[in-house]
């Protein structure tokens, strides 16, 4: 990082050196302006000049790369904006030539010589090649890292896809929701149907959302609600949940089977009995989705690998910018889940 920083202010400097002596030796101007312009504050200031609005390009490109991911529709504001850099690079050339003529008094400062004109836009043509290659080369680096961000994202998701349908149809699971079908159909069928029902909306949902890079939250609260009913008939209704979520929260967007992966770590981590019942906590705070609950530690001491939540945050990390935040305080484990908005 340190050595691009270098490098871009040897070229910017390189470049605001040749502008300035191209100017000053081949425009066609008077001894009195000539003499003014060759001068240590002059060339001092030009060159400072250049390397302000060189790096103010290049953080204006960076953030116009982001927006243009974003606001692929509005694309003439980033043209418009381009255009407007073009120009500050001729009006500082301009500039240059028009503040030594107000330093020695000169009459006409907006007129220049024939010559004068000719040098001028040759400098501003050399000025926008050199920068339009520099912007290149960054957009191309761009892309490149794009790209193997989104085959970083592709494995990610195609570990987040295997792990899923693992921790739904593995036999474990399975057997668990067959015996504890057989049992409702016998003690209770009405409830066994909406056992089955739910069921099937689980393994469905799994199979949809493989192709899917964001679902809406509704769409993850629905799953999580069958998902969860699953298990509150398994555990004796012990388990619950409660959501505070603001009237725009549909809008939200947050990586698949999110909600399932917090789920299933509260269930494996935590004894939960009738006499130790369980809330999972759900709300929004500051663009962030936050799942808690209290911590009951299984007396077997099963440590946690931690896979399941590294994997969830290296998915926000490379879709959304950031990581998800754990935190475990006051007995409480919660954890925060950066979210979308359409």
């Amino acid at each position: 990082m340190k050595w691009n920083v270098t490098l871009y202010g040897l070229l910017f400097s390189g470049l605001g050196a040749f502008s300035y002596l191209l100017l000053a030796n081949y425009s066609d101007l008077s001894p009195h302006v000539a003499d003014m312009l060759f001068s240590k504050g002059a060339f001092i200031f030009f060159i400072t000049a250049f390397n302000i609005l060189g790096y103010s390009t290049l953080r204006l490109s960076s953030w116009l790369n982001s927006q243009y991911a974003l606001n692929i529709r509005k694309r003439w504001k980033i043209i418009t904006i381009y255009i407007a850099v073009t120009l500050l690079f001729f009006l500082l050339n301009y500039s240059l030539l028009i503040v030594g003529k107000l330093l020695v008094g000169s009459y006409n400062i907006f007129i220049f010589p024939n010559g004068g004109w000719r040098i001028l836009f040759l400098v501003w043509l050399v000025e926008l090649v050199i920068v339009g290659l520099l912007l290149s080369n960054r957009s191309i680096q761009n892309t490149l890292k794009l790209q193997q961000e989104a085959a970083e994202l592709q494995k990610e998701n195609n570990t987040a896809r295997y792990t899923a349908l693992q921790n739904q149809l593995n036999p474990h699971f399975l057997f668990n929701s067959l015996n504890t079908l057989i049992a409702e159909i016998e003690y209770n069928p009405a409830n066994a149907v909406r056992f089955t029902k739910h069921l099937s909306s689980v393994y469905r949902y799994v199979l949809q959302s493989q192709d899917k890079v964001l679902v809406p939250l509704s769409e993850e609260l629905e799953f999580m609600k069958s998902y969860l009913f699953l298990h509150e008939v398994r555990l004796g209704n012990c388990i619950s949940y409660k959501c505070h979520l603001p009237e725009d929260y549909p809008e939200a967007m947050l990586p698949p089977l999110t909600l399932q992966l917090l789920v299933e770590n509260v269930i494996k981590h935590n004894s939960i009995t009738s006499n130790k019942p369980m809330q999972i906590n759900i709300e929004i705070e500051n663009y962030y989705l936050t799942v808690s609950n209290p911590i009951q530690p299984k007396k077997s001491n099963d440590t946690s690998s931690g896979v399941g939540l590294n994997n969830l945050s290296n998915r926000c990390k490379l879709l959304l910018g950031e990581g998800i935040i754990v935190t475990k305080a006051n007995n409480l484990f919660t954890v925060k889940v950066p979210l979308a908005y359409e």
